[in-house]
Formats: structure tokens, C-alpha cells, sequence
């Protein structure tokens, strides 16, 4: 026959609903690797190559994901999703993202307020750390804190640095 036949009764697949929770945390709560990022980023002053060479170079970039727009009016865009990002969302999703723009992602309620803490570390000029808590997308929730480092140049093209430290199962 070659094609399964999936029966119904009428409901659907029931799952829980995706949820997002933030937890604002004070910078000196991160990781060392994590704090390590901020002060490279800071003595950079700007994205740069060097920054990026640094990344790389400590083997951290992995632990990261990075997002930018190619100008004032462009969307931010994922430009590279780190491993613990990939290994959650899967790799079918990770491919379909790349160069794609923030918002179209499919779970949208999660793109959105994400996208909130983007623009917040791009405008404020300040780094961001949050415990970030994600429901509803696979057995069990994803518990991570991010350090969200934002730049915005005189062109107006803005960029956001993810450095993902992934938590223990709560339990």
C-alpha cells in the first residue's frame, strides 16, 4: 500500500499548549563561559570578525545562536542556530530557518516574545540574561538560560547574540 492510514477519532492528537516563561536574572548568575562572551563582545565593542574568531576559537560559537538583519527595514534573521537550539527544535526545523526572519517561525507565541528580548538587548545596549522555561513542544520542557547581547549600527542593521546554557530537568 505504501502510505499508513492513520485512524480518527474526530479530536485530533491532543498536546499541551507551547508556552514560554522568562525569568529575568541578575548578569553575575551566568556562567562563566557565558560572562566570558559578554566581556569579548564588550571589548570588541561592535560585531566584528574577531568576534566571531573568538567564538570559534573557545569552541563556544556552538553553544550559540546568532541573529541579524541585512538592513534598517529588514527582519532579523537567523544566521546560525547553535546545537542546544538545533538538538531542541530538530534539524528538519533548523534547516527551514536558516536565513529566514524571527517571526516565521511556526511556533509563533514562542518567536514573539523571544523576538521581545531581542529587540530589548539590540535597543538597550545592554546584555540580558534570562532563565527561559519552553512547554508544549516535546516531552519534556526545555530549561536554558540565554545571554542576549544586541548591537544596532548607524545603517540601522541590528544583530543578537544567543549564548545558550542548557539547565537540569527540574525533578
Amino acid at each position: 500500500m505504501g502510505a499508513i492510514h492513520f485512524l480518527s477519532n474526530g479530536r485530533g492528537v491532543q498536546r499541551p499548549a507551547e508556552g514560554l516563561d522568562l525569568q529575568r536574572l541578575p548578569l553575575g548568575a551566568a556562567a562563566d563561559w557565558q560572562a566570558a562572551v559578554v566581556g569579548e563582545c564588550r571589548r570588541h565593542g561592535t560585531l566584528s570578525p574577531g568576534l566571531f574568531a573568538f567564538l570559534e576559537r573557545t569552541g563556544l560559537l556552538d553553544r550559540c545562536t546568532f541573529l541579524a538583519s541585512d538592513g534598517a527595514d529588514d527582519p532579523l534573521r537567523f544566521r546560525y542556530l547553535g546545537a542546544p537550539t538545533r538538538a531542541f527544535f530538530g534539524r528538519g526545523w533548523a534547516r527551514q530557518m536558516v536565513g529566514r526572519p524571527d517571526q516565521d517561525d511556526p511556533h509563533r507565541a514562542i518567536a514573539e516574545e523571544l523576538g521581545a528580548e531581542y529587540r530589548e538587548a539590540m535597543e538597550g545596549g545592554e546584555p540580558i540574561f534570562n532563565r527561559v522555561v519552553i512547554t508544549g513542544l516535546s516531552a519534556a520542557p526545555l530549561r536554558y538560560a540565554h545571554m542576549l547581547v544586541g548591537w544596532r549600527d548607524s545603517s540601522g542593521r541590528r544583530a543578537v547574540l544567543s549564548a545558550i546554557d542548557l539547565l537540569p530537568a527540574e525533578g
